[in-house]
């Protein structure tokens, strides 16, 4: 093979990956979007949603030495705040995710797509 069809073949492919992390940033600033809009709290990608309201017995019924109603009461207050901060940084890093490939993949298409063509051309 000579250099200049090799040359081709990696920007193609190049161009080709480029335009595949642009449908995923697509893919993934929709998934935000809709996460956004139609959740009252953004959804957490691994926790079950309402985590914190059999907090701490959540399978079974409390021991004989369990902790008094203040002490529950102050650790599911606990527990609602940090899902409320895991909620949040969930949502930035989506936005970030997504806005990351798609500014990428328009970057790389953008530098190695005209490259392709101009050698496939000549």
């Amino acid at each position: 093979m000579s250099g200049k069809i090799i040359a081709t073949i990696y920007f193609y492919v190049i161009s080709a990956a480029s335009l595949a992390l642009i449908v995923i940033g697509i893919f993934n600033a929709v998934n935000f979007g809709i996460n956004a809009t139609l959740y009252d709290k953004y959804p957490l990608r691994y926790a079950a949603p309402g985590n914190c309201e059999s907090y701490p017995f959540k399978f079974g019924a409390p021991s004989p030495a369990s902790p008094s109603a203040t002490e529950l009461e102050k650790q599911k207050q606990d527990c609602l705040k940090q899902e409320d901060a895991l909620s949040k940084q969930q949502k930035i890093d989506d936005l970030k995710n997504s806005i990351t490939f798609i500014l990428v993949g328009l970057i790389l298409f953008s530098i190695h797509f005209p490259l392709a063509r101009k050698q496939s051309k000549s």
